[in-house]
């Protein structure tokens, strides 16, 4: 079991994905080198702060649309990001306390600065990394809060491009999970990006010094780390499209685009 990280880790010298992220959100929780890939996100995809708000409105529509739909009782956010005062869309737990005011919903981050941040807003957010999920799933500070017996709904919102090996986790969580669980993943992509050499070049230059790399990957690679999971209505599709009335929203993003999707582990039937 890996040791939860301590403040004396906490590296401002390099960007981190989690604040990068809040300041696309509009939030303003970040230091000079998260603004650094941010101004340099920016100057590559000028649409990034629009997508990244789209993705996390579906981080919280999905959930909250599989908990509903499904009837599950425990959500499992992994990577929520900075809950910064400066964001208001409601986060994934007030989405699924809306629709289901008894649900478990227990968040995991490795960023240091996300997990003090949430305890100077009297929340909760326990050492967690995706690619051990032993730290997530068999976590002791749980204090039996999680029955794996029983479905529940995993939250992977613009978490796996941050990850080498997307596919092991997503294997990880099937061997992990009880059958009727679901995992609601939002990705960027590489694919229909205009100029996408130079596009998704940039973008990915932006996090070369970060604590985690971005990959850019296709829409068939996505839907390849699912493989073994029935895949959802309405499919893989842009983040700001993704459950929502066809004629609301088409694509979004012009130079990056984060399309997302929810899987469910088969087995057992409702």
């Amino acid at each position: 079991m890996a040791a939860e990280t301590s403040s004396d880790d906490l590296d401002f010298d390099r960007a981190a994905p989690a604040r990068v992220y809040v300041l696309l959100l509009g939030g303003r929780t970040a230091f000079a080198a998260d603004r650094e890939a941010y101004a340099k996100v920016i100057a590559n995809a000028p649409d990034a702060g629009a997508v990244a708000k789209e993705n996390y409105k579906f981080a919280g529509r999905a959930t909250a649309q599989a908990v509903q739909e499904f009837g599950i009782g425990q959500v499992v956010n992994i990577g929520p990001g900075i809950q910064d005062s400066d964001i208001k869309m409601p986060s994934v737990e007030q989405c699924v306390r809306a629709v289901a005011p008894d649900a478990v919903v227990v968040a995991f981050d490795n960023d240091p600065v996300v997990r003090t941040h949430a305890r100077t807003h009297s929340q909760r957010v326990l050492f967690g990394d995706v690619t051990d999920l032993d730290t997530i799933l068999s976590n002791p500070a749980l204090d039996d809060a999680l029955d794996l017996a029983e479905p529940m709904v995993v939250v992977l919102a613009a978490v796996l491009h941050f990850v080498d090996d997307p596919a092991a986790v997503v294997a990880g969580l099937a061997r992990r999970l009880a059958p009727g669980s679901l995992v609601v993943l939002s990705h960027a992509t590489s694919t229909d990006i205009p100029d996408k050499d130079t596009r998704v070049g940039g973008m990915t230059k932006a996090y070369d010094d970060a604590t985690s790399r971005i990959h850019f990957r296709s829409e068939e690679e996505i839907l390849g780390f699912c493989a073994g999971w029935k895949i959802l209505e309405p499919g893989l599709k842009d983040v700001a499209a993704w459950g929502l009335p066809e004629d609301e929203h088409g694509q979004l993003g012009e130079f990056v685009r984060v399309v997302g999707m929810v899987v469910r582990l088969p087995g057992r039937v409702r």
